[in-house]
């Protein structure tokens, strides 16, 4: 199934490029200095179905990955040693493993799109690599990225049903927020509600097919949350992982147009890499969480446009903001 939609972003990609998609400012003189060059750390090798999707960074500096048709978490330590972490069941129907975050205390949560009512939702993974379902969702759609709240709870996009579940640490899940703003293109094609990320109390989420950045309030007590569009942009057309640094600057990949981008805290889009630095539809984002990478934004290239998957990572000069 996932393949199949990923040809039909290739399709919407060849009609933006054919339709002429505005440029985007690369920013002033000062911004391009600040922003350092792409390095690319990891290769990987697609005829293995090694396809990144989900990518995490913990305190001592390793690198965690997940692999989307085989259900593999790699550890990449900060040397470059590289092991099996945990494997997870992928299911028989097209599925993946999405988006993967931690917790700063050891443990792991991992979407899980295996179309499967047994094996699709949020799974918890230890310190040691044992997997254990935390909670499962409707496997008609599509769990795709992770937010933690400091109260522990997870917020997780569903790209193919427009919402957004809560899920608590004790694994009860419910549906947070649905919203005409957090839908796919049609029920057909492709990808609604992706990467997400929390900064000053909202919620950002970012609509891959509409091009937008939502912004999701809170309510307080019993009151709903509320979306807005944040910022909208052909640019940001195939928006996939989003992250933030300490200065409320917004990062965010394109997958459809194999381009990294600055959302600045104005809400000025500038680009900071593409196609020509490698990026192959690019996906999760992470900033390091270990001294010395704390400036350095890291991404996954998931390979689907050009079988040329990867792991880069750029210093943009700012810290990234703290997750936990």
């Amino acid at each position: 199934m996932f393949k199949h939609r990923v040809l039909l972003f290739t399709l919407v990609l060849f009609t933006c490029i054919g339709f002429g998609v505005p440029s985007v400012s690369a920013g002033t003189i000062a911004d391009r200095e600040r922003h350092g060059r792409v390095t690319t750390i990891w290769t990987f090798d697609p005829t293995q179905s090694q396809l990144p999707e989900g990518i995490a960074l913990d305190k001592e500096g390793n690198i965690y990955v997940g692999l989307y048709p085989t259900g593999q978490i790699w550890k990449i330590t900060s040397d470059g040693q590289q092991s099996v972490f945990a494997t997870l069941n992928v299911g028989t129907s097209g599925g993946g493993l999405v988006g993967i975050t931690l917790d700063g205390m050891g443990g792991m949560y991992v979407c899980d799109a295996t179309f499967e009512a047994a094996t699709h939702g949020i799974w918890h993974v230890d310190q040691n690599g044992a997997t254990t379902m935390l909670a499962a969702l409707d496997p008609t759609g599509f769990p795709n990225a992770i937010a933690l709240d400091k109260a522990g709870n997870l917020y997780v996009t569903d790209s193919y049903l427009g919402e957004i579940w809560k899920v608590s640490s004790s694994g009860e899940a419910s549906v947070w927020i649905k919203s005409p703003l957090l839908d796919p293109a049609s029920p057909t094609c492709c990808y609604g509600a992706n990467g997400i990320e929390f900064d000053r109390g909202d919620l950002f989420v970012a609509n891959t097919d509409l091009g937008t950045i939502v912004r999701i309030k809170p309510g307080e007590e019993d009151s709903a949350p509320r979306a807005d569009v944040y910022v909208k942009s052909p640019a940001l057309v195939g928006a996939d992982g989003l992250s933030f640094d300490v200065r409320h600057n917004m990062y965010v990949t394109a997958d459809y147009q194999n381009t990294l981008l600055e959302v600045t805290a104005d809400g000025e889009i500038q680009t900071l890499a593409t196609i020509k630095d490698g990026l192959d539809f690019p996906a999760d984002t992470a900033f390091g969480e270990a001294h010395g990478q704390r400036t350095f934004l890291f991404w996954t290239s998931g390979g689907w446009n050009f079988m040329k998957p990867t792991i880069q990572k750029m210093d943009v000069g700012i810290p990234g903001a703290p997750l936990y």
